[in-house]
This record gives C-alpha cells, sequence and structure tokens, in this order.
C-alpha cells in the first residue's frame, strides 16, 4: 500500500515539474517518452517498495537469525563456513552499480523505441501519407535492437555476479563435512 501512495505522489510531483517546464523543453522531447519516463519509473518504484523491501527485511532477518543460531551451537564450524559471505558481498558490492548502470542504458533504449512507435502511431495518415512506413519500422528496429545488444552486454557481469554464490554454495557443504574431522586430528 505504500508503494501505491508513493507512486502516486511521485507520478503527481512529475507531472506538476513537467508542466512547470517551458513549452520548448516539451517540443524536443518524443511524444511518447515522457509517459514512458513516468510510467516506468512509477512502476519500478513501486515494485521496489511494495515487494523487494520486504523480501530485504525477511532475507536480512533470515540471514541474521541463521548466524545467531549457528553462532550459539558452533562459533567455530560458523565462522569457517560463513568466510564465502564476505567474498560474495565484495563482489556484489562491485557488480551492483554498474548492473543498475547497465539497466539504465537498457531502459533509455527501450525509452528511445517507445517514442518512435507513438511518433509514428501518433501521426500514423501523415507516415502513409509520406509513404515513411519502412523509415519508421527501419528506425524502430534500430533502437529496438540496440536495447537488445545492450542487455546482451549485461550477461558477463550477471555471470560475475552469480558465481561466487555458486561457489560458496559448492565449497561450503565439504569445509562443513571435513573441518569437524580436521579439529578433531587437531586436538
Amino acid at each position: 500500500m505504500a508503494g501505491l501512495r508513493i507512486s502516486a505522489a511521485m507520478r503527481l510531483s512529475y507531472i506538476q515539474a513537467l508542466f512547470a517546464q517551458p513549452i520548448s523543453v516539451l517540443d524536443v522531447l518524443p511524444p511518447g517518452q515522457t509517459a514512458a519516463i513516468i510510467t516506468v519509473t512509477a512502476n519500478i518504484l513501486q515494485v521496489g517498495i511494495s515487494e523487494r523491501l520486504s523480501m530485504l527485511i525477511q532475507n536480512v532477518s533470515l540471514i541474521i537469525t541463521a548466524l545467531i543460531i549457528a553462532f550459539s551451537y558452533n562459533w567455530l564450524l560458523t565462522v569457517v563456513t560463513s568466510t564465502g559471505l564476505i567474498f560474495i558481498a565484495l563482489v556484489y558490492r562491485y557488480t551492483i552499480p554498474r548492473f543498475i548502470n547497465s539497466m539504465k542504458e537498457v531502459g533509455e533504449a527501450d525509452r528511445m523505441s517507445s517514442g518512435v512507435a507513438s511518433e509514428a502511431f501518433t501521426s500514423i495518415r501523415m507516415v502513409a501519407a509520406c509513404g515513411a512506413e519502412e523509415k519508421m519500422a527501419s528506425k524502430y528496429a534500430e533502437w529496438v535492437e540496440e536495447s537488445h545488444r545492450r542487455g546482451l552486454r549485461m550477461s558477463p557481469l550477471v555471470a560475475l555476479q552469480q558465481a561466487p554464490s555458486m561457489y560458496q554454495c559448492r565449497l561450503a557443504q565439504p569445509i562443513s563435512n571435513h573441518f569437524p574431522v580436521f579439529f578433531a586430528i587437531q586436538a
């Protein structure tokens, strides 16, 4: 519910700020770009607040509770098996800002393609009368292809982000299985 309220307030303030701009600013923008920006930004904000925030709180509380329980049973084994979490946190600290920038680039290409499509549909009679259907379709296809290219450039970054988590999961089990044996041999 909070996500809906904040999203609605953000849309209202964006529209008010947009109407406060001079007309020349609005003439420069493609017809559908303003609506696309408002919709995409408000939807991201709404999903982020309503769904992702609650998931973040649940996951953080789960991890903290699990660490408390694990430390109460065997603190040394918990320290050994949790060392990979530091590495994962460092990798995420490095990859998340770059991932967000890549998502912004993809969103920009999507907005431009939306603007071209909106412009073509708004003036469809003029486009048909001038025989510019192919030109508008190719312009739209260029932006769709650019969005696709930008999305594909994110693949190695996502792989780099997910690899340490998978590695930690595969590494934690043998360490936790063999650590008690190693600890018993040392004692």
